[in-house]
């Protein structure tokens, strides 16, 4: 591991923190009465969770919830373009970003995310290929809602909880205007780590009809580490340095009287990054911890085609207040989603018949195409108004492959999943202060894979014998499912401002199908023999939130279990991990804080603890799960001031990932080093707009990327983390 200096807070960013809020920096003369802003909101009384099916507000709820709100994402905006940093640093329990296209070892409570836009799920569980958290520019996103822990209310794929960005929309009336324009630049201003966006957004709000449309293009310089050096690039799973991307978003809705609205809404993200095909990959040393870097390719050989992620999301929705007595809401919607990885020399990618062995470059490309459709019917005021009732059903089509393009083959089958879930939900006010949330959901599936051939890749070993070099015949089926998936949960007020809560629910996922699908060597197995039956999970959590005039807080302790979990073991023949199915259990805990000091300044702190074991060799022997499922501890303090009515805010955090040892893969120690990162943020007025600086890393922190420093040791792939860097925006509206 790398020798570098001490790595805990620093006591003048804590002092600068502390300056910043109570006054005694400079600029804070200029502070008066106006409100303080606001990071990701830890409890608001009345905010409703519009991805929880029963519309209940945050008060409400028996599992943890966090909200993070515009003001927070616009700051991470004005630090970075990178969705998974800026979840990595706005969610407690979410694991460490992996600063590339891939989002490889990014767990959420030791599991998987549902990631869906406006409801609509972007997690591709047939053939999971760590993509998804990227398919929409956070510009176009007006809020985040965070659920803790497993939940089958959305369908496949919560086991760790759901990530669900809102869409913005207008609520203006007349038309409105804004454009904004970054810049961003690293520490020392190299040519090739310069970058930048243009973003436009307009709006219409009539007496019964609005709508928004937004655009944005954006180019990302290359990363450069605190030594000044160039950040070493990712081949296969591809790059966020050296990208572009370009987001196109559309939203309209219409009231049709006072209970009946009508509305649509369709993205087009696109991100691709040539990083990999004009930068070449110089490794560092594990051993000696010298990280990798990278210089300008200058040869002439062909390095394939250029790694991207492609997402169009359509999305329409009907709803009314008063359908029988009932509020109804229905949505159907359509997701389309390509990733394209780099190309390499990967050895089960080999094929005699087209090229020598080791000489054969191919490139996977995962695609897959999701329909589907929600109903939901809500009913309150029954029994005296003590007992609200949903009731719904789910329809979902989602088809998935992944193919070799170089050479037009298909390494993961054509799978097709289809599902039928009816759900029944109950919310009962027991007692004055107690109250009782219920539920049931049935989840009826069904997985076809007609027969297919693996590629020849997998039998190169000479153990294969007659068979080396030979693709291996599968035959299809069809594998159906029936789970019944209950939820219960209490809500206690302890008085006007505290509630004690405590939950139990199954989630439900899927094991990564295509990718057990394409290693099967053995002759004889079929789709009925492969073990794919549903990953589900047992999550408990007993927690606490306090809201007061200057503080808030919650408190949460969980444990998820699965007796047929799914854990990623590395396999050295494929430099990545297989999905094996093992026992799991993971338990943890969960801290935040908000206080509002004074009317100008706010504090903020979180804390995140994740532990899990796995029955590693199926004998009832349970050992410590490795890093791609377990982050390390996390801890994160920030102070938010506004400066009166100036229009002038700062804000400063300090995250700080904790040092922990973990199981050896492959027999190379997996170890993640502690680091403090510190980041800044200022805003305020200038001319017709506003100006924004943003530095990401402040304190220009050298530390190791946890992707490659814990989670794929073994690689030769030894990634250093992004040095200080700077960005600088200008919004105008009009």
């Amino acid at each position: 591991m790398k020798s570098r200096r001490p790595t805990v807070f620093a006591p003048s960013v804590l002092w600068l923190a502390v300056a910043a809020a109570s006054g005694v920096l400079p600029m804070a003369a200029l502070a008066n009465t106006a409100e303080a802003s606001t990071e990701p909101n830890i409890v608001l009384e009345g905010d409703v969770i519009t991805i929880k099916r029963d519309q209940s507000k945050l008060k409400e709820s028996a599992q943890k919830v966090l909200i993070i709100d515009r003001q927070a994402i616009d700051d991470q905006l004005l630090l970075s373009d990178d969705t998974s940093e800026a979840l990595s640093k706005l969610i407690p329990g979410y694991a460490p970003a992996s600063e590339k296209l891939g989002t490889v070892g990014e767990s959420f409570r030791g599991r998987d995310v549902l990631f869906m836009i406006d409801g609509v799920p972007q997690s591709n569980p047939l053939r999971d290929g760590s993509r998804e958290s990227r398919t929409i520019d956070l510009a176009m996103v007006e809020r985040i809602e965070v659920v803790y822990g497993a939940s089958a209310e959305q369908g496949l794929g919560a086991t760790g909880g759901i990530i669900n960005f809102i869409t913005k929309s207008n609520r203006k009336d007349g038309i409105a205007q804004q454009i904004a324009i970054t810049a961003s630049s690293d520490n020392h201003a190299n040519s090739d780590g310069l970058g930048g966006s243009v973003r436009y957004q307009a709006s219409f709000g009539g007496e019964k009809s609005d709508a928004l449309f937004a655009v944005k293009y954006a180019k990302e310089g290359m990363y450069y580490q605190a030594d000044n050096r160039m950040t070493g690039i990712y081949g296969n799973q591809g790059d966020v340095q050296g990208s572009q991307s370009y987001d196109v978003f559309a939203k309209a809705g219409y009231q049709i009287d006072a209970d009946k609205r009508v509305g649509a809404s369709v993205n087009y993200y696109h991100l691709d990054s040539d990083a990999t095909l004009d930068y070449e990959n110089v490794a560092g040393n594990h051993a000696t911890g010298l990280t990798d870097t990278a210089v300008k390719y200058t040869g002439t050989a062909y390095r394939g085609e250029t790694p991207y992620n492609d997402a169009l999301t359509v999305n329409a929705t009907y709803s009314d207040d008063d359908f029988f007595g009932t509020r109804l809401s229905a949505q159907a919607f359509y997701n389309d989603f390509t990733a394209r990885y780099g190309a390499n020399n990967a050895n089960n990618y080999q094929d005699i018949s087209i090229a020598p062995n080791g000489t054969l470059l191919d490139q996977s490309q995962n695609e897959s195409t999701k329909i589907g459709a929600k109903l939901t019917l809500n009913k309150d005021d029954l029994w005296q108004d003590r007992i609200s009732v949903t009731a719904g059903v789910d329809a979902l089509q989602d088809e998935t492959e992944q193919k070799l393009i170089l050479t037009n083959r298909s390494w993961a089958p054509l799978m097709q999943y289809r599902s039928v879930a009816p759900f029944a939900q109950a919310r009962v006010r027991l007692a004055d202060r107690l109250n009782l949330s219920a539920g049931v959901r049935y989840e009826h599936g069904e997985l076809k894979v007609d027969d297919f051939e693996t590629v020849v890749g997998n039998t190169r070993d000479d153990k294969f014998g007659s068979r080396q070099w030979t693709q291996t015949p599968v035959e299809g089926g069809t594998v159906k499912f029936d789970e019944i998936l209950p939820s219960v949960g209490l809500v206690y007020d302890v008085n006007d401002s505290t509630q004690v809560f405590a939950n139990y629910a199954k989630g439900l996922g899927m094991p990564d199908v295509g990718a057990k699908l394409r290693t099967i060597t053995d002759l004889g197995h079929s789709v009925q023999t492969v073990n794919l039956e549903p990953i589900v999970t047992d999550n408990t959590e007993v927690g606490v939130r306090y809201t007061g005039d200057k503080l808030s807080a919650d408190l949460s302790v969980f444990q998820s279990k699965s007796d047929l979990g799914s854990t990623l073991e590395y396999d050295a023949t494929v430099e990545g991990y297989r999905a094996k199915r093992q026992a799991t259990d993971i338990k943890g805990a969960e801290v935040a804080l908000r206080y509002q000091a004074t009317d100008n300044a706010q504090f903020t702190a979180s804390y995140a603890h994740t532990q899990g074991e796995y029955d590693a060799k199926g004998d009832g022997v349970m050992v410590d799960m490795p890093a791609r499922n377990i982050s390390p501890d996390k801890l994160s303090v920030g102070v938010n001031y506004r400066f009166g009515d100036s229009g002038k805010r700062f804000s400063m955090t300090a995250t700080h990932l904790f040092s922990r040892d973990y199981p050896a893969v492959n027999n190379a120690e997996s170890k993640a080093d502690a680091y403090t990162l510190v980041d800044m943020t200022y805003k305020q007025p200038l001319g017709k707009g506003v100006v924004g600086l943003g530095i990401n890393n402040l304190l220009n922190e050298d530390y190791d990327v946890f992707l490659t420093d814990a989670v794929l040791p073994t690689s030769d792939r030894y990634t250093g983390g992004r040095g200080r860097n700077y960005n600088v925006s200008y919004t105008i509206d009009f």
